[in-house]
């Protein structure tokens, strides 16, 4: 099992605890069942639809918000994951579809608008810190090039380098790829978001990978600051 460590830093923004979801013996390959294609038609649907403005409006996008700008951040340049996802979609005019352990938590991130980290778990190294950067450093997301890190930005990191950044960006060295077996989903939440509220997200994305992965192990932790 990886370590987790919750620096004194992370918890001084206001992130208390982490939920985290172990997924094993997955396949990102497999066929989504015929239930979460529904359920993604109607989250599509509503994101196509629905008032950006309403949901940076909502707490739980404040919550982020909040964070961001408390480390001196844009909101405008590093808007929060999901108005920043909706806005994708409706340029898009439809929901990205890259696998199904992404399609499943994707869906999720709409339905309850967390940032759900996703990565797979054996290209992490060793432990995964929680913590403000305190140190100029660089990080690579997911199909883009190097960001710089500040050292009041919020991060976690493994023994090799930054995994997320931000609570926006993932990183393109931990991503999922054909051959993942095993998952790590994290959720960092913020100062309006319960464990009772991630822990049920992380139970809707169990289920939802269940339906089409019958060989899964999901375990839940929450790791307090």
């Amino acid at each position: 099992m990886v370590k987790i460590i919750m620096d004194k830093s992370i918890v001084a923004l206001g992130i208390k605890s982490i939920v985290i979801g172990i997924a094993k013996n997955i396949d990102p390959q497999a066929p989504l069942s015929d239930s979460f294609l529904t359920k993604q038609k109607k989250m599509e649907e509503w994101a196509l639809q629905c008032d950006v403005d309403e949901i940076l409006n909502h707490p739980v996008t404040q919550g982020y918000a909040a964070l961001l700008q408390n480390v001196g951040r844009s909101i405008k340049k590093y808007p929060p994951t999901v108005p920043a996802f909706i806005r994708n979609i409706q340029r898009r005019g439809s929901m990205p579809h890259i696998n199904s352990v992404i399609d499943i938590y994707n869906v999720e991130s709409l339905r309850s608008l967390l940032a759900i980290g996703g990565h797979d778990l054996g290209k992490v190294d060793g432990q995964i810190e929680f913590a403000v950067s305190k140190k100029e450093d660089v990080f690579l997301p997911i199909l883009s090039t190097e960001k710089h890190v500040a050292k009041t930005d919020y991060m976690y990191r493994d023994l090799k380098g930054i995994m997320a950044w931000l609570d926006v960006r993932d990183g393109e060295n931990y991503k999922f790829d054909d051959k993942t077996k095993n998952a790590i989903f994290i959720i960092q939440g913020n100062a309006n978001t319960s464990v009772e509220m991630r822990v049920e997200a992380l139970k809707r994305i169990q289920s939802d990978l269940a339906e089409c992965m019958p060989q899964l192990g999901f375990d839940i932790q929450v790791i307090e600051g």
